[in-house]
């Protein structure tokens, strides 16, 4: 194994390590999607689940991941870019190596008792469990929600559970698909509450024994129009009268500044969007125009990454927009439709940020389209699946404004006009 690899591997071990999900070998296709949604959500940059299967070696590829890839990757970990990483792990290897000698002579020793210990445990404890491993019946759960308030974030929504039947003493209660968002209480719990920090359309689950037994929806809703710029815990948001202006939605980097939210090395994610019913709009047929500008390409911003969501009923609609040099990076999403700019030609999606840029999405009789600044510059192939809208979310790697948007039927008013 090169050094290269040796740092991929570790790179590959950190994200397992940190999502909890077990071996990637054992990840299923969902579970790289999941994570390639997250890596979106989290970083703002985009790796496409098909080049995450080929990193974890489940697609045959005999190339190394390219530095963008691995620089996406390091800033999942919270590292400023993969060459940061490899000197942690470089540092992490010279620490090692003082020690080795000290331990070098006692963990033939340790090593004979730890396997001692781990066989006794595993005939003790492991064997029993596996065949007394018991039986799970989601029609003994019940799990359902309400939200403290009924419009805006943040927002507290309060769990009603039943579980007595589970025969653990232990149950989790997770937020959406993020496994990382589940909370382990006990099954005698009848209540749980969690806030939810953005606006969207969630799957709640209760999970009992590591597997699903309940599950439902949950749209947190915005209240019209909401702004936000991604902090971990709590994101800074922006009161709409302080955005408003020149006829647009607009989180200036004075704005952010003033927030104390630094600007470089690694651009903020700011987020603008409207989170609603739209009654029976569903994705095989309607018109979604907006108008809209990345406003900030200082420094590691460059690519002005940005990303427009019609966020939907268990799945989305991505149309991913940047400088024109950066369209390798993009990934565009149309419901089950998943395109990879790494795989596929998505030059048309690279734009001149300096001015406004106009975006067009429509689906009639289930025939997909996009169009920018009118001109049609992709055609979903096949019939687009019906799903009901639940939001629009515009998402800027960096800074960003929004204005002139509707959304509705063909050929009717639409349901959302906003000339801001």
């Amino acid at each position: 194994m090169t050094e290269e690899q040796f740092q991929i591997e570790s790179c590959i071990k950190a994200i397992e390590a940190k999502l909890g999900w077990g071996k990637g070998e054992n990840w299923t296709h969902q579970d790289f999607t999941n994570l390639s949604d997250r890596i979106l959500e989290e970083t703002g940059e985009s790796i496409s689940y098909i080049t995450l299967k080929r990193i974890w070696g489940k697609v045959s590829y005999n190339s190394l991941p390219n530095l963008n890839t691995l620089n996406t990757l390091a800033h999942f970990l919270e590292f400023d870019s993969w060459r940061a990483y490899q000197k942690s792990l470089r540092e992490k290897k010279q620490t090692s190596g003082q020690s080795f000698r000290f331990f070098q002579e006692k963990s033939k020793v340790w090593l004979q008792a730890g396997a001692a210990i781990l066989l006794i445990l595993f005939f003790l404890l492991i064997i029993p469990a596996a065949k007394d491993q018991p039986p799970l019946h989601p029609e003994d759960y019940s799990f359902s929600s309400k939200k403290v308030v009924s419009q805006g974030v943040p927002n507290s929504v309060v769990f009603d559970i039943e579980a007595a039947k589970s025969p653990y003493d232990t149950i989790e209660v997770q937020q959406s698909w993020d496994e990382r968002l589940r909370t382990k209480i006990s099954k005698d719990q009848k209540q749980h509450t969690s806030i939810y920090y953005y606006p969207g359309f969630f799957e709640a689950k209760l999970v009992v024994g590591g597997k699903v037994m309940q599950e439902h929806a949950l749209h947190i809703t915005s209240d019209g129009w909401y702004a936000a710029i991604r902090q971990a815990p709590v994101p800074v948001y922006f009161p709409l009268k302080d955005i408003q202006q020149d006829g647009r939605l607009e989180v200036t980097a004075e704005q952010a500044l003033d927030k104390n939210i630094p600007l470089q090395p690694q651009p903020p994610l700011t987020r603008i969007g409207n989170i609603r019913e739209f009654g029976d709009l569903k994705t095989d047929n309607f018109v979604f125009e907006a108008t809209l500008q990345h406003t900030y390409s200082e420094g590691s911003a460059a690519c002005r990454q940005t990303f427009v969501y019609l966020l939907c009923e268990g799945k989305i609609i991505l149309i991913p927009l940047t400088a024109r040099g950066c369209v390798s990076s993009s990934n565009l999403y149309f419901i089950d439709h998943i395109v990879s700019g790494k795989e596929k030609d998505l030059s048309a999606f690279g734009v001149d940020f300096s001015e406004e840029v106009q975006l067009k999405v429509s689906c009639v009789s289930g025939q997909g389209s996009v169009y920018l600044n009118g001109k049609k510059v992709y055609s979903v192939p096949g019939k687009v699946e019906a799903r009901a809208i639940k939001g629009i979310d515009f998402r800027f790697r960096g800074l960003g404004a929004v204005s002139e948007v509707k959304l509705g039927k063909p050929g009717e008013t639409p349901i959302l006009l906003e000339d801001f």
